[in-house]
């Protein structure tokens, strides 16, 4: 079976401090899901990220040392994970080419962000193309929508979009700053539209989904065509 990138947002893990609960149910999910795949998993940053960012903005830190504290918060995310896995002791891969490693030698792991100005949802669209892995996107939301649920009531879920809307969509909320936020960012977007990859996106609450979106089965989110 081919190898799946599963990107696990901040806000679904760490939604304000680590969420045991979810770990719980996560992990148990990951470790039956790794006895039949190579699993890669990225970890966003959460609220705890949005803090640093907010608190360094506000003493005048520059964007790029933004970008900083925020990979360092997903990292520290990622080593809880690892850890919670039972897989630590392997360092969390602080790049693409690193984590390809892993997944070439069919070793599973947890990363977070790797340099300023990449997402965790483009780190995991790129760790998906250089490795030919399915992309399985674990948001806060359980689906892309035509229009952002949290501002219109009328907002519709999509079954599926074609990649070229969804980097339209993208490009018109990108904002590329620290914690800049779109469901999916403009260049992971770009990345998953150049390379056609196989991408799904699923509310990271119900780990049932999660699953299924991993073993390519139909699931109540998004799939990218």
């Amino acid at each position: 079976m081919k190898p799946c990138v599963i990107k696990i947002g901040g806000s679904v893990l760490v939604p304000d401090s680590p969420d045991v609960d979810y770990m719980r149910r996560i992990t148990s999910v990951l470790r039956d899901l790794n006895k039949s795949m190579v699993l890669g998993v990225v970890v966003g940053g959460g609220n705890v990220n949005s803090r640093y960012v907010h608190a360094a903005r506000e003493m005048g830190v520059n964007q790029y040392k933004q970008d900083w504290l925020g990979i360092d918060v997903t990292r520290l995310n990622a080593r809880l994970l690892m850890d919670s896995l039972g897989w630590s002791g392997r360092g969390v891969p602080a790049s693409v080419d690193d984590a390809s490693e892993l997944i070439a030698m069919a070793r599973p792991f947890a990363m977070g962000g790797t340099v300023p100005g990449h997402t965790t949802n483009a780190v995991a669209a790129m760790l998906a193309e250089n490795t030919g892995a399915r992309l399985v996107n674990c948001t806060n939301v359980d689906g892309i929508y035509d229009k952002d649920p949290s501002k219109h009531s009328g907002a519709k879920k999509l079954a599926k979009i074609g990649a070229d809307d969804l980097v339209a969509m993208a490009a018109r909320e990108d904002s590329r700053s620290a914690r800049g936020h779109f469901i999916i960012d403009l260049l992971a977007a770009k990345i998953i539209a150049r390379s056609g990859i196989e991408a799904h996106v699923v509310n990271g609450a119900d780990v049932r989904e999660i699953k299924k979106a991993a073993l390519g089965k139909k699931h109540n989110g998004t799939v990218i065509v």
